[in-house]
């Protein structure tokens, strides 16, 4: 002690531990196989599903504004809620789906195939001890009988038996319901299988709706064929509602026809992976099959004459020295003054006209239209007659949906997989028994133990009918 500071050795301190590869990679694989990290994306998922099935899909930028504003569509547009299911981070939710489905798998599963697959019959006594469901049973006679005996009563019980025999001791290993393990498994498996289908018809496939005529043939740009409706009829109850709309549709390809088929909800007709869904129907906006119209005498005002004219049919009425016919038709008339155009601004019959081809007396020849609503609006110049439209039968559309997913059998194994697989896991459970026969005294103990990964209050059940089963053994 000199009155200076004692100066200490210096010490070696501990470095805080690294995190490597091995450290990071296992908490990569715990976090994507964490069951928060599923119930966040089922979750959002959830939520995506929901604006998707609220908000309209695919639609015009008018429909959206006129329904919700300028100012939210706009908003629609930024977030891609006007096509949910293509958007980047839907996409992102489901490819972090599949992540943690398959983590999981790769988690879990291996342990369960190893367990399948390996040799349990070599255990020590300790381990059969060791186990919750445990007991000793003295019988008489030899442990070869003895193990003959059980062996046979675990085969008839459904267990699969492996058997090794030594001089001190027979074991005796029996296990069934593995496929219970394997369920839970396959059903993880399922979400990606699903979603990888989902994706596969989202992005290559389509689908459209299609607006038909009967006897109209129409192209198929998707499939490089032609689809012709041959027949398109309703059938009713009779109280008069509509019991079932039907198509009659022929696949043409190359001028000849390949396939005919009758369609109604439900019962589509499949080509090439495309399918055609009988949807809907209704009234023609651009065509009707009979027009009837009163001709009047423009002096009078008086009906001459009341006729029925069909669809681009010329008609000849001698006794009035005239001819018309049919050539057009709009549902609600609306006329485009820039383009000198009629149109049918809505697919309503809210304004039908008809448009007439007139020759009269072969020096006055008109194309007027005459309206439903307001049948003296307009007035052929020069004719003897005043042309009313008082009825009319517009032709019935069939509403085709038109699609193609080709990652639709995907899906279907996907959700086929997830009904195995729950349906294993819920009602097969894996069950595990293992036994020793040591020889002793004046006859034989038998050391059982046995698991379960479900149902345990039914297995102790069956475990302790075990038990007594093997007091009735003798040699």
């Amino acid at each position: 002690m000199n009155g200076q500071p004692e100066t200490l050795p210096p010490q070696d301190t501990p470095k805080a531990p690294g995190l490597g590869w091995e450290e990071f990679s296992r908490e990569l694989v715990e976090f994507f196989a964490s069951i928060k990290l599923a119930m966040f994306l089922f979750l959002f998922i959830a939520v995506t599903a929901t604006i998707g099935t609220v908000i309209q899909q695919g639609e015009r930028p008018e429909t959206y504004i006129q329904e919700y504003g300028e100012n939210a569509y706009r908003w629609f547009l930024r977030l891609g809620f006007t096509d949910v299911y293509h958007t980047w981070w839907f996409t992102s939710l489901l490819g972090l789906l599949c992540v943690n489905s398959l983590t999981c798998f790769y988690k879990r599963f291996p342990g369960v195939w190893r367990s399948m697959k390996q040799d349990k019959v070599s255990v020590s006594m300790a381990f059969i001890k060791g186990m919750k469901q445990q007991a000793e049973v003295t019988v008489p006679g030899t442990k070869e009988s003895i193990a003959q005996q059980l062996a046979q009563h675990f085969i008839e019980k459904g267990y699969r038996v492996l058997a090794k025999n030594e001089a001190e001791e027979v074991t005796l290993y029996a296990t069934k319901g593995v496929m219970g393990r394997v369920g839970a498994h396959m059903a993880h498996l399922s979400a990606t299988v699903i979603v990888l289908g989902g994706l596969l018809g989202s992005y290559y496939g389509f689908s459209e709706f299609g607006v038909c005529l009967e006897g109209q043939t129409y192209h198929i740009p998707r499939g490089n064929f032609d689809l012709k409706v041959d027949k398109f009829w309703i059938d009713y109850h009779e109280n008069g509602s509509v019991k079932s709309y039907n198509s009659t549709l022929t696949v043409v390809e190359g001028g000849a026809p390949k396939l005919t088929k009758t369609i109604t909800v439900n019962d589509p007709l499949v080509y090439k992976g495309i399918w055609f869904y009988q949807s809907s129907y209704g009234d023609a906006w651009d065509q009707v099959e009979v027009a009837r119209v009163n001709i009047k005498d423009k002096e009078t005002d008086k009906v001459l004459k009341t006729i029925d004219l069909e669809w681009q049919k010329e008609q000849t009425l001698s006794d009035l020295d005239l001819k018309l016919a049919v050539t057009d038709f709009v549902a609600d008339f609306a006329f485009n003054s820039t383009e000198k155009k009629v149109y049918s601004k809505t697919i309503e019959h809210a304004n039908p006209a008809v448009k007439l081809t007139v020759n009269e007396r072969s020096t006055v020849q008109a194309t007027p239209w005459i309206f439903y609503q307001f049948p003296d609006l307009f007035d052929v110049k020069d004719s003897k007659y005043q042309f009313e439209l008082i009825g009319y039968k517009p032709r019935k559309y069939t509403g085709l949906q038109i699609a193609k997913n080709p990652g639709i059998n995907i899906v279907w194994l996907g959700s086929t997989m997830i009904v195995v697989g729950i349906t294993l896991s819920s009602f097969i459970y894996h069950r595990r028994l293992w036994t020793k026969i040591v020889p002793g005294g004046e006859g034989v103990t038998v050391h059982i133990g046995g698991t379960t990964h479900k149902s345990q209050i039914d297995f102790q059940k069956e475990f302790r009918k075990l038990t007594e089963k093997i007091r009735t053994f003798s040699a």
